[in-house]
């Protein structure tokens, strides 16, 4: 993979415009996280990456190619999306559901080989499924169906991964098992992450660089400590914050006390 690059997007549903003009660049070896409050357009955003969603204006390019032009199977071999919510529609397996992600690899004809065996029998040991390969996946719990989630969309064995909110309703536990996972992925030769996330603490300290949208536009982009700043913080999502370090991780901490009031242009305890 050599980059993601999005360029002027621009989307919306109806009279309802959601982006606007919209920028963003991933390369290899990086995490890099869309926060903001909601109703700016993350989700969305992701969506019209994965081509899921039509733009009105702009590009989306991966390897400079335009996936538009693409098509959804080369689509597919080149980026999948792990999705915020997933209904199955009938009880399978875990071992089946998972082998579902290999549907932009496998032959026309004669069903998966070999190889893609091998490749969900891999991506099970790798998100430690393997217990869980016979078991239906209506049978699991909300952390373990989201490892599997994750487990499917690497068997497409993409060069870049979306995550929609993974961490979304997980325990403690979980939330730091996605993320490190999440972080561990982007770390292998060629690959990339984008991830859709709430927990502005768990994007301080798991990605390399956030971009924040705010009313559908990139209100700010870069390192942790270039984005969170108590200005940004205070106009996108309405709140006056300390912000400090983590004793455990040396991550930045983002601590909100209160709601922002107008004209209002210092923070509670800070200096």
């Amino acid at each position: 993979m050599n980059r993601l690059l999005v360029r002027g997007l621009t989307m919306g549903y109806g009279e309802r415009q959601v982006l606007r003009d919209v920028d963003l660049d991933v390369v290899p070896g990086e995490l890099v996280g869309l926060v903001g409050p909601n109703g700016a357009g993350k989700s969305s955003l992701l969506r019209c990456i994965a081509g899921l969603h039509h733009a009105r204006a702009g590009q989306v390019k991966l390897d400079g190619q335009e996936l538009p032009k693409l098509g959804a199977r080369a689509i597919a071999q080149r980026l999948a999306v792990v999705p915020q919510t997933c209904v199955p529609a009938l009880p399978v397996s875990v071992a089946h559901f998972v082998g579902l992600g290999r549907y932009a690899h496998e032959r026309f004809f004669g069903g998966p080989t070999q190889h893609d065996e091998e490749v969900v029998e891999r991506c099970l040991a790798e998100l430690a499924l393997q217990p869980f390969a016979d078991r239906a996946i209506d049978a699991l719990s909300g952390g373990e169906f989201r490892r599997v989630l994750i487990a499917q969309a690497l068997t497409q064995e993409p060069s870049l991964l979306l995550l929609d909110e993974p961490v979304q309703q997980l325990d403690l536990l979980h939330q730091l098992e996605v993320m490190e996972f999440a972080r561990a992925f982007t770390r292998r030769p060629g690959k990339a992450g984008l991830v859709v996330l709430h927990e502005l603490n768990l994007a301080a300290r798991f990605c390399d660089r956030v971009v924040l949208l705010h009313g559908g536009k990139v209100l700010a982009h870069g390192t942790p400590e270039d984005v969170f700043t108590t200005a940004h913080l205070r106009q996108a999502y309405g709140v006056e914050a300390v912000l400090g370090r983590c004793p455990g991780t040396g991550s930045l901490l983002i601590t909100p006390v209160a709601a922002a009031e107008a004209g209002h242009t210092r923070s509670p305890g800070c200096s």
